[in-house]
């Protein structure tokens, strides 16, 4: 990579960060371009150089939220076992990502920008991410004889449903309460599916 491409990466990645910054504090809504300019130090013109508009830029820090979710997964996954001893701590993995301080702005933009279709298919194809981990553990599960046959992909949808569903009541309870129900969750589907 040539020192100049070099040079516009660092500065995608530092809009990002100081926008990131605002988000959190003051919600999706609240932050305007203007504050994102003087945050990160930068024009206008190069932060739509990089970023077609704010809702872009957004959606460039969630995706990048994810990959860095997916590589702490990918990082502590295989100290874990067997399949079932993973879907538990995907499960807490999942728990402890609602200490995500980008969690409750995400929850803003999803509301106001889904009328949006290219947001709507941007946001649907992130929320497949974890559906893509959940199939290749079943899948592991199946055929190392740990999960009964069954077709994985139905079974990934339905460990995902409980999954999201368990996110409704994360303002409603204490996080060790929480990362208990998903620790519990693993145990209810498990009932239904293992061997």
């Amino acid at each position: 990579m040539n020192s100049r491409k070099r040079e516009g990466e660092l500065t995608k990645l530092r809009i990002a960060e100081k926008a990131k910054e605002l988000f959190i504090q003051k919600g999706y809504i609240a932050t305007s371009m203007e504050e994102i300019t003087t945050a990160s130090e930068t024009s206008k013109g190069n932060i739509y150089y990089h970023f077609k508009n704010k809702e872009n830029l957004f959606l460039y820090i969630l995706e990048r939220d994810y990959e860095k979710w997916k590589d702490d997964w990918d990082a502590k996954k295989d100290s874990y076992p067997s399949v079932t001893e993973k879907l538990y701590g995907i499960a807490e993995h999942l728990a402890q990502d609602f200490s995500n301080p980008i969690t409750k702005a995400a929850e803003e933009f999803s509301g106001t920008q889904l009328a949006k279709e290219d947001v709507f298919e941007k946001i649907l194809e992130m929320s497949q991410h974890p559906y893509k981990v959940f199939r290749e553990l079943l899948r592991d599960g199946i055929r190392e004889g740990e999960i009964r046959e069954g077709n994985a992909d139905d079974m990934a949808d339905v460990f995902r449903a409980m999954m999201s569903g368990l996110g409704v009541v994360y303002y409603q309870k204490e996080i060790d309460e929480l990362f208990r129900l998903y620790r519990y969750s693993v145990e209810v589907f498990l009932k239904g599916v293992a061997k």
